[in-house]
Formats: C-alpha cells, structure tokens, sequence
C-alpha cells in the first residue's frame, strides 16, 4: 500500500509517470471502486446520492473513454492499463490528500467560500498539470499538448455533466 501511495505521490509531483505503473487489470479495477467511492463522497457534499453516483460514475466512464480514443489516436493501445491506473490513482491521491480535507474544511467553515474557491483553482491547475504530464509521458506528446489535452477533456466533462443534469 506504502508503494503505492508513494508511486502516486510522485506522479503527482513529476518524479514518474505511467510507465511506471503496474500493468495490472485487478490493480487497475481496486483503483476504479476506490475512486468511485471517494467520488461519491464527495460529491455528497454538494450532491443527492443519486447525483453523486452518476457524476462518480461519469467521471471514470468519460477518462477511461477520453484515454482509450487518446492512446488509439496514437497507436498506443498496449498503453492504456498503465495509463488508466496512473490517471485513476492520482486521482484517488490527490482527492485523498487534498481535495478531501479541502472539502471538510470548507463545510466545517474554517474555509470561506473565498479562500476555497482559490484553493480549488489552484487544485484545478495542479490535476491538469498532472494530467499534461501523464499524457505526455503516455503519448510521447510535448508538455504544452498534454496540457491542452488535459484542459479539453476537463472542458468536455464539464459540460457533458451539466448538460446531462440539465445546469447548463
């Protein structure tokens, strides 16, 4: 468990990248259901359980497509294990770590909406820096397309979000 915390926390902080993953479908699925159930919770803060699933669920159908059509693009099929599970674990570690505490310190007003506004934009920025930095690694691209990349499939699950819940 240790090695895998640190494995993310790397990736999370440039050190790695999904090459250095394990190409494991039973790694990859554990990953899937605990990100999922952070998701939720999460999403709970704001959510009903009903939106909160979807959006969980949407969230890991729409990066699991969103790779899958990216490596394929590529050629890089072989790719897409490491990749997903570089993508969900950061996901999981940095919701976890940070986005987390971030969360229960807002509903615990300790964070005014103000300050957690700025923390989240800057959180924002950092996961599609991670993001920029996976693909990159993943799709032999340049850091700058990666990024575009990674701000595109941000921008689409935005709106595909809203526009199914009927916000936008």
């Amino acid at each position: 468990m240790k090695v895998l915390i640190r494995l993310f926390a790397n990736i999370s902080f440039f050190k790695q990248g999904p090459e250095d993953t394990p190409s494991s479908i039973h790694l990859l699925s554990i990953l899937l259901l605990a990100n999922f159930f952070i998701e939720l919770m999460l999403g709970l803060t704001i959510y009903s359980i009903g939106v909160s699933s979807f959006l969980a669920f949407l969230s890991i159908a729409s990066l699991t497509a969103f790779t899958w059509v990216l490596l394929t693009f590529f050629k890089l099929n072989s790719r897409l294990v490491q990749t997903l599970t570089a993508f969900i674990g950061v996901n999981l570690f940095t919701n976890i770590f940070f986005f987390f505490p971030v969360t229960v310190l807002w509903q615990m007003n300790i964070l005014v909406n103000n300050n957690f506004g700025m923390v989240n934009l800057f959180l924002l920025g950092w996961i599609l820096s991670i993001y920029a930095h996976i693909l990159k690694r993943a799709a032999n691209i340049t850091f700058i397309l990666g990024f575009a990349l990674a701000l595109t499939y941000f921008i689409s699950f935005s709106h595909l979000s809203s526009f199914i819940l009927g916000t936008e």
